[in-house]
């Protein structure tokens, strides 16, 4: 059993085209959550940025903490 290479190389196959059918279809969604939470962070890293220049955000953006 531990020596059937025909069959590893038939499993093994198997597994590849599967693969390749998975990634050939939609599976966006799968990644969305990961793709909003970096441009959360992005946002976030870019505001702390402006907070650190005086007069880049305006008054109306600022939040009660920073006034």
């Amino acid at each position: 059993m531990k020596n059937d290479l025909p069959k590893f190389k038939l499993n093994l196959r198997d597994f590849l085209i599967q693969l390749k059918e998975f990634s050939a279809g939609d599976n966006a969604e799968l990644f969305a959550e990961d793709r909003e939470i970096a441009a959360e962070e992005a946002r976030k890293a870019e505001r702390e940025k402006a907070a650190r220049v005086g007069g880049l955000i305006k008054p109306s953006e600022m939040d009660d903490v920073e006034l």
